[in-house]
């Protein structure tokens, strides 16, 4: 394998400014030392040297000369970029000085300046004596490539027209190359480039990536314990009595007893004591010092040694989960333990510090181009209208595109004349699209990270390695999921402000576990705010459904799902008593029972498998894993030897015949019982709150989303429905965020637009040292507040007042500076005097009484020059801070506090704006504050369009064609509705169409009839 990187060089790593200069370098690992150093490398030029991009010096890459192979690179490379030849030869034996193994570079291309170059490295290779080597700058592996990589340039740069051909950009063969090079070098300069090339590719001896087997890191143990295996019992002891199963009856301990060692076992067998007591480690620790930890989530909860070591929080023995679907003999792999977490960061950042900054990464997400991106994006440079590409995209449902034109087998011949379009689309789809990181993976790990690969910087800092999920494991880094759950601190706020303990709100504390309250409130679907079922599908299964226990909650968090809405049907009409409860056969029911005789679980699939088809849990757990495969050839390979096993055990042929069948059918979409009862915990504990606890409930959550105008509006609506009340900011009451004061959820100071963070601090601090503030003028004198500051309070209703225009008014008079009049003391020339100031000085005579007058008129000058001025910046004060006063709270809070006017609204819209993601469709609804009009560069008129919208202050763009269409309902001070593609990486949110918000609405409720 040749392991390599283009580098980017520069003189001075440490230097950040405009004039550091960055150069192409290309090196090459010689050995596996060499691919090591380039994972350091390239690890230390992110996190040491990016300044808009990776950057190393020679300094940096000196220590690791002997491993790597350097070539001098492109066009882009310090000796293209010099035009001093003398300078040139100076780097070249830097290089040679630095690098045993230094090699200058041409590249096959037949331009001018490729031409030039390549003369320029001939002459320098002769003038120092280096040998020089030819490639080629490949964007693409073949020639036809070349074409639909430059479109997908296009796009990803969102270019009108297609600007890079990148001509010859491919790997040529040698008979290409020497046709392009030949008539520049010379037919002899080329065979020695080219052998010069081959001797690169020998030098490199045997390197390759590191696959292997995943290394589990080393738990440090304390001292007393021998080995994991030893500690990891220990723990479960301890957990044996915290959980109290030593206050269980004689049996149900035996059967406790007899799972736990044979989970201790597999664990052992399988060696993966110490992965167990890392999780162990991290959750500890993360309750220790007050975060937030789920209670599990994934088909961990199915181990009883997880339920001691207090990583899930139900008992799989009472809740009928499954060891073998979490961690299975007969099929080996690694545990695979999700934990959800209030606060991410804390936990990462504790991991860095136990096991050290070289051992532990978080994992790179790639994203890929799908089908039916491909076909949009395509659509949009190739100008094909919107519509057609939206219709057309609609088909590209499967995963590849091939796929998709498989399974629509006319969709090439009824848009025949869009051949380009599925002929580009085609070679795109499945390239990269973006990256990011992973939600949860951190890998750990005994040796450096970078002996596995090379990291890069997040964007807030974080240690990323740049391979994903699935390649991380087959290098060998075992990875940990650590994920951030936002209604966890939901939770713990609710929890801290009410003085609620741990166990008030355990699902092992009988009281909470069946409290009605709390599934009155589900049954209800009044559960904006409630975990996972806030959405109009959940809320409406939740009415029917009615759920009354964890089972019922349970199961409706794992049938709303698509896959799954036939089952949805069954188990509700049984539920309800509309449908009698019938098994098969009498060995069903106690599978089957808790579900009213339907399957709906993984767990029950593997139960049915181990009693009618005699397998063993991990057997049934294959049988499970290979169904859901969804391929249809293994799907009935699996299902006919099922249905032969279940013969062999002794029942009938038409019972065998309908179990394989119907797992045949539905196996394949069953859900993972572990993972949907531990997440109904959580969805419990926030019913529960909202049923008992209203308005601690409510700050909390307004609290987790201040920053989400839209989430907070609809909230601020359901407040009303529990007799909340929400209060406008106070500058005497408010802390920085939402609080309850007095019953009632009052706003906080941040909360207002602004009004930063130090200004808030100012305010509280001083609040804090000499008490509530009296009035305005007290506040102004004591805080020293900008105009926008006090005008922002004053609008929010933060500076309590009877009437905010009068306020503003008088805040406004106090800005002017009144001056006094200065009597002058000399007299002008005659001729001034009778001119500017009407004075006849052949008149009036005496000194004095010529003074009197002058002055007497000088004051009227004066002030009415002082009004006049004054009366400028009230007008000025007034178009800057006093227009739309219906709208002044909305502009100070982003949100409809008192009457919100698109309250209907809200049931209608299902995405909310900040949620979406960017290209996709998202309707906003809101009033028009201002309408900007301007001219594109074909003079046609389009217009920016500030609204007032329920996903707070927002602009978006309606360009000429909506424009033109809709002139005449785009007007200051209209309720719209709008459909818009929601803008991202710089692009504007442009509206695609628009209705007045009443046609909307009515046009809404007509579909509902």
């Amino acid at each position: 394998m040749i392991y390599g990187v283009e580098l980017y060089e520069c003189f001075d790593m440490s230097v950040k400014d405009s004039n550091s200069k960055y150069f192409h370098l290309v090196a090459l690992a010689k050995n596996e030392r060499g691919r090591v150093a380039l994972n350091e490398i390239v690890t230390q030029s992110n996190f040491e040297g990016f300044y808009f991009k990776p950057r190393i010096d020679l300094a940096h890459l000196r220590p690791y000369a002997d491993d790597l192979i350097i070539l001098s690179a492109c066009l882009a490379s310090k000796l293209a970029r010099e035009s001093d030849y003398g300078q040139c030869v100076k780097y070249i034996n830097e290089y040679k000085s630095t690098f045993p193994n230094f090699f200058l570079e041409m590249q096959s291309h037949n331009t001018d300046e490729q031409r030039r170059y390549n003369q320029k490295v001939l002459e320098l290779a002769e003038a120092t004596n280096t040998e020089f080597v030819i490639t080629t700058d490949s964007h693409a592996a073949t020639k036809d490539d070349l074409y639909y990589q430059a479109r997908h340039v296009q796009i990803a740069h969102d270019d009108e027209t297609l600007t890079e051909l990148y001509d010859g950009c491919y790997i040529q063969s040698e008979a290409e190359i020497y046709e392009v090079m030949s008539s520049q070098i010379g037919e002899e300069n080329v065979k020695l480039g080219l052998a010069s090339t081959n001797k690169v590719a020998d030098m490199i001896e045997n390197v390759d990536m590191p696959f292997q087997a995943p290394q589990l890191p080393t738990y440090p143990l304390p001292d007393g314990f021998e080995d994991n295996l030893s500690y990891l019992k220990h723990l479960t002891e301890k957990g044996w009595e915290r959980r109290g199963f030593d206050k269980l009856s004689g049996a149900a301990q035996r059967i406790r007893e007899k799972r736990l060692e044979y989970e201790l076992g597999i664990i052992h067998q399988m060696g993966f004591d110490g992965y167990f007591l890392i999780v162990w480690d991290f959750i500890k620790y993360a309750k220790e010092n007050g975060q937030a930890v789920g209670d599990g989530r994934g088909s961990g909860g199915g181990s009883i040694v997880n339920f001691l070591l207090g990583i899930s929080e139900l008992d799989p023995i009472e809740n009928d989960l499954i060891f073998e679907r979490f961690l299975n003999p007969e099929r080996v792999s690694m545990p695979d333990v999700d934990c959800d977490f209030s606060n991410r960061e804390f936990i990462v950042d504790y991991l860095t510090q136990k096991y050290g900054e070289d051992h532990v990464c978080q994992i790179i997400n790639y994203s890929y181009i799908t089908p039916i991106v491909a076909i949009k994006d395509v659509g949009k440079v190739l100008g094909i209208p919107y519509s057609v590409c939206d219709r057309i995209s609609k088909k590209f449902t499967y995963k590849t595109f091939e796929e998709c034109i498989e399974n629509n087998k006319s969709l090439l011949d009824d848009y025949s004349e869009y051949d380009e379009l599925f002929r580009i689309a085609s070679h795109i789809s499945g390239r990269l699209r973006n990256v990011s990181i992973h939600a949860g993976g951190v890998g750990i790990v005994d040796a450096k990270i970078t002996d596995y690969m090379p990291m890069k910087l997040g964007s807030k800092g974080e240690h990323v390695i740049q391979v994903d999920k699935k390649k991380v494991e087959e290098i060998g880094i075992i990875k940990f999921d650590v994920l951030g759950v936002s209604t966890l601190a939901v939770v713990q706020e609710a929890m801290k402000d009410i003085g609620l303990s741990e166990w008030d709100l355990s699902i092992n504390n009988p009281e909470f576990a069946n409290d009605t309250a709390m599934y009155e409130l589900l049954a209800s679907a009044r559960t904006n705010g409630v975990f996972q079922v806030e959405s109009s599908g959940m809320r409406d299964l939740l009415l029917r459904l009615k759920p009354t226990n964890l089972e019922d909650v349970s199961a409706v968090l794992a049938l709303y799902r698509p896959d799954s809405m036939g089952a949805l049907e069954d188990y509700i009409n049984r539920k309800n008593g509309e449908k009698a409860i019938t098994y098969i056969h009498p060995d069903m029911e106690p599978i089957l029972k808790k579900t009213y005789g339907c399957m709906i679980y993984q767990e029950q699939l593997m139960d049915v498998v181990r009693k009618f088809g005699g397998r063993s849990y991990g057997g049934a757990d294959k049988f499970r894993k290979a169904i859901g495969k969804k391929n249809i050839e293994l799907v009935k390979e699996e299902s006919e030897k099922l249905y032969g096993e279940i013969i062999a055990n002794g029942y009938p042929e038409g019972i065998a015949k309908q179990i394989s069948d119907d797992l045949k059918e539905k196996g394949g979409y069953l859900f993972n019982k572990s993972h949907s009862a531990l997440y109904s915990i959580l969805t419990l504990k926030t019913a529960y709150l909202k049923a008992h606890y209203p308005e601690y409930f409510f700050k909390a959550l307004l609290n987790q989303n201040r920053n989400d105008y839209g989430v907070i509006n609809k909230y601020i609506i359901d407040t009303k429905a529990f007799g909340i009340s929400v209060l406008p900011p106070n500058i005497n009451r408010s802390e920085r965020y939402f609080t309850v004061h007095n019953s009632k959820i009052l706003f906080g100071l941040e909360a207002i637009r602004g009004v930063g963070e130090k200004v808030v601090a100012q305010i509280l601090e001083e609040r804090k040292t000499n008490g509530p503030f009296t009035g305005l003028e007290d506040f102004i004198t004591r805080v020293s507040p900008s105009t926008a500051v006090v005008v922002s309070l004053i609008k929010a209703g933060a500076l309590p007042c009877k009437d905010k225009r009068e306020l503003l008014e008088r805040y406004a008079q106090s800005l002017f500076e009144q001056k006094e009049y200065t009597p002058v003391k000399t007299i002008y020339t005659h001729k001034v005097m009778l001119n500017k100031y009407g004075i006849d000085c052949s008149v009036i005579k005496g000194k004095e009484e010529r003074l009197a007058l002058l002055n007497s008129r000088k004051r009227i000058e004066f002030y009415t020059y002082q009004e006049q001025r004054r009366m400028k910046e009230m007008h000025e004060f007034e178009e800057k801070y006093m227009q739309n006063e219906a709208f002044w709270e909305f502009e100070a809070l982003s949100i409809f506090l008192g009457v919100n006017p698109f309250e209907y609204a809200y049931q209608y819209i299902n995405v909310d704006y900040d949620e979406a993601a960017p290209d996709t469709n998202v309707t906003i609804v809101g009033i028009i504050a201002n309408v900007q009009k301007k001219k594109d560069r074909t003079g046609k008129q389009f217009a920016f369009l500030n609204m007032y919208s329920v996903f707070g202050l927002m602009e978006v763009v309606c360009w000429h064609t909506q424009f033109k269409q809709n002139e005449d309902i785009i007007n200051r001070g209209a309720q719209v509705a709008m459909l818009c593609k929601k803008g991202g990486d710089e692009k504007l949110t442009a509206v695609k169409a628009i209705k007045p918000y009443t046609q909307w609405l009515k046009d809404r409720k007509i579909s509902d009839i």
